[in-house]
C-alpha cells in the first residue's frame, strides 16, 4: 500500500513550467492556480478531509485529455478526473494534490441518440436534467432512469460509479446499462470498449452490445478513475410505456417495509421500488428536526408501475395488491397500506411530490453543508435487520433518521443506505463515529460499500479475500505504473 499524503506534485518539473503546458495544451482561460478557484475542488458534503488541488482544467477535446495524461505521466503529477462535484464519498478530493480535470463544463455533448438500437453516446458533462428533457423534446419514444439527486449530476459518472436509478428494480444498476466506453489511459492511448472495438475508426452507430468479447469496460467500472479517464460511454435507454402510475405503500416495521421492497421486486410487475423513513418524508414539509410518534408509520415505499395497455397496467396494479396481502397474512403486524401517489400528495401537499419527480433537487438534504452516508449493495433477506438497527443508532447520537432502501434488479439485491444530513461545524465529530458503526453493522450483514471513501476502503482492505486484493493492487499497477490516476483510492 502507498502513502495517501499530498506527494510533492513538483518534485521533477516546476510550478511555472507545469502551467506554461497546461495554457498550451487547455487555453489561458480554461486553466487555473489561483486558490479561489481550486478551493471549491477541495472538499464535498462528506467527512472527508479536504485536500487542495495545484491546478485545475477544463477540457473541450479527447485530444486535450490525451495531451494532459503524457505529460502528466512522464513527470508523475497526478490527475484526478472530475464532472460535476455531485458525490458523496469525497471521490474527486485529490488526495495527493495535482490537476483537477474538470469534464463537467465543455465536455458535455450528447453525441447520438440511436432509436432502433435504443443507446445514447453521451460526454461526462451530460445532466441528467438535460438528458431528459433532450429526451423528452426529440426522443419520446425513450427514456432513462433517473436519480435521487440533483438534475446537474452526471450520467456518465453516476454509469461507471455503479449507480442506481428509477429503472434499477426493473434493470440492475446503471453499469449494467453501459454498451461501451471511451478511455484514455496513462500513455496517451484512446482505447473504446463494447461492440464498436472492431471499428479502427471512431463511428457513432456501433456502440450496441458489451458482450460476448472479453469484458474490459469493467476495468473501468467502480474504480473511481484509478485506471483512466472516461470520455465518452454509451448507455441503454428503454421504451417508454404509454401508461404510468405511481403508487405509495406505509409500512409500520422494518421488516414489513423489507418484505414490500423484497416481494414487489419479484413480481417484476415495477420499475422502482424505494423506500424512506417518514422522517425524511417530514423534511419536505420544512420540519427541520422531525420526529415521528407513536402511531405512525415507520416507511413511505414509492412504487412505479407501467404499460404500454391500460389493461396491462391494471393487470400489474391488481397483481401487486395479491402480493399484498399474501405480504400481509404472514406479517405479525398487519399495518401495510396501498394507495395511489396522487393519493398522498393532494392529503400532504405538493411537496411531497419532489420524491416521485425525478432528478431532483431534494432540499431536506442539501439545506444544509453536511450530507454524507454508507451506500451498499446487500441481501435483501438482511434488508429489516438492516433497517432496525441503524434506526436505532440514529438515536444513540441524536440525529433524524433518513434511511435509503431499493429493490435492484427484480430484487436479486437491494440498496441499503443510511444518510446523515448535519452541520459541519458542530456536528463532524460525531457523524465520523456514526459512520463507522454504521459500516461496522453492515459488514456484519455482508453489505458490499459503493462509492467507497479513503477510511472506508482502509477498514474494507483489513477484512477482505487478500488475494482480491492483491489482484486489485497488480492491476492499478498495470493500468497506472506511475500512479497518476486519482491516486489513494483504496489505499492504491
Amino acid at each position: 500500500m502507498t502513502d495517501v499524503m499530498k506527494r510533492n506534485v513538483y518534485e521533477g518539473i516546476e510550478k511555472e513550467k507545469i502551467l506554461a503546458e497546461l495554457i498550451k495544451i487547455f487555453g489561458k482561460p480554461n486553466v487555473t492556480e489561483k486558490a479561489h478557484n481550486l478551493i471549491p475542488y477541495s472538499y464535498d458534503m462528506t467527512e472527508s478531509d479536504p485536500k487542495m488541488p495545484d491546478f485545475v482544467v477544463l477540457p473541450e477535446k479527447v485530444e486535450e485529455i490525451v495531451q494532459l495524461v503524457k505529460f502528466s505521466n512522464q513527470y508523475k503529477i497526478p490527475i484526478v478526473p472530475y464532472v460535476s462535484g455531485n458525490n458523496v464519498g469525497g471521490l474527486t478530493i485529490p488526495e495527493q494534490g495535482g490537476i483537477i480535470c474538470d469534464m463537467g463544463k465543455r465536455m458535455k455533448k450528447i453525441i447520438k441518440i440511436h432509436d432502433s438500437m435504443m443507446y445514447a453516446l453521451l460526454e461526462p458533462g451530460v445532466t441528467f436534467g438535460y438528458f431528459k428533457k433532450y429526451l423528452d423534446d426529440h426522443h419520446p419514444g425513450l427514456k432513462y432512469g433517473m436519480l435521487m439527486a440533483p438534475p446537474y449530476a452526471s450520467v456518465v459518472a453516476n454509469a461507471i460509479l455503479s449507480g442506481l436509478s428509477t429503472l434499477s428494480t426493473a434493470h440492475g444498476s446503471m453499469a449494467d446499462f453501459i454498451n461501451g466506453l471511451e478511455i484514455v489511459l496513462y500513455n496517451g492511448e484512446v482505447v473504446r470498449t463494447g461492440s464498436c472495438f472492431l471499428s479502427k475508426e471512431f463511428k457513432e452507430d456501433n456502440w450496441f452490445v458489451r458482450y460476448p468479447i472479453p469484458d474490459l469496460t469493467g476495468l473501468f467500472i467502480g474504480w473511481q478513475g484509478m485506471t483512466g479517464i472516461v470520455t465518452k460511454a454509451a448507455v441503454q435507454l428503454w421504451p417508454k410505456k404509454k401508461y404510468n402510475t405511481a403508487l405509495l405503500a406505509i409500512a409500520y416495521t422494518g421488516e414489513n417495509c423489507a418484505a414490500v421492497i423484497r416481494e414487489f421486486g419479484r413480481s417484476e410487475c415495477c420499475e422502482e421500488v424505494s423506500c424512506i423513513t417518514s422522517e425524511l418524508a417530514k423534511m419536505g414539509f420544512g420540519i427541520q428536526h422531525p420526529t415521528k410518534y407513536e402511531k405512525e408509520p415507520d416507511y413511505a415505499i414509492m412504487i412505479s408501475v407501467s404499460g404500454n395497455t391500460m389493461e396491462l397496467l391494471k393487470a400489474k396494479v391488481n397483481y401487486l395488491k395479491q402480493v399484498l396481502e399474501e405480504i400481509k397474512e404472514k406479517a405479525e403486524d398487519k399495518r401495510i397500506l396501498l394507495a395511489d401517489f396522487d393519493t398522498f400528495v393532494n392529503v400532504l401537499g405538493k411537496e411531497f411530490g419532489m420524491y416521485y419527480n425525478l432528478p431532483n433537487v431534494l432540499t431536506p438534504l442539501y439545506e444544509w453543508d453536511g450530507l454524507t452516508w454508507v451506500g451498499s449493495y446487500t441481501n435483501p433477506d438482511n434488508l429489516g435487520p438492516l433497517m432496525d438497527k441503524c434506526y436505532a443508532l440514529y438515536g444513540k447520537y441524536d440525529l433524524a433518521p433518513i434511511i435509503y432502501a431499493k429493490s435492484m434488479k427484480s430484487s436479486h439485491y437491494a440498496i441499503f443506505r443510511p444518510i446523515i444530513r448535519y452541520h459541519k461545524g458542530t456536528e463532524l465529530e460525531k457523524v465520523k463515529k456514526l459512520q463507522h458503526e454504521f459500516l461496522e453493522i453492515m459488514l456484519e450483514y455482508d453489505c458490499v460499500p459503493y462509492k467507497t471513501p479513503l477510511w472506508m476502503t482502509e477498514i474494507i482492505r483489513k477484512r477482505c479475500d487478500p488475494n482480491w486484493l492483491k489482484l486489485l493492487e497488480r492491476i492499478k499497477d498495470v493500468m497506472d505504473p506511475n500512479n497518476i490516476f486519482n491516486p489513494g483510492r483504496w489505499g492504491l
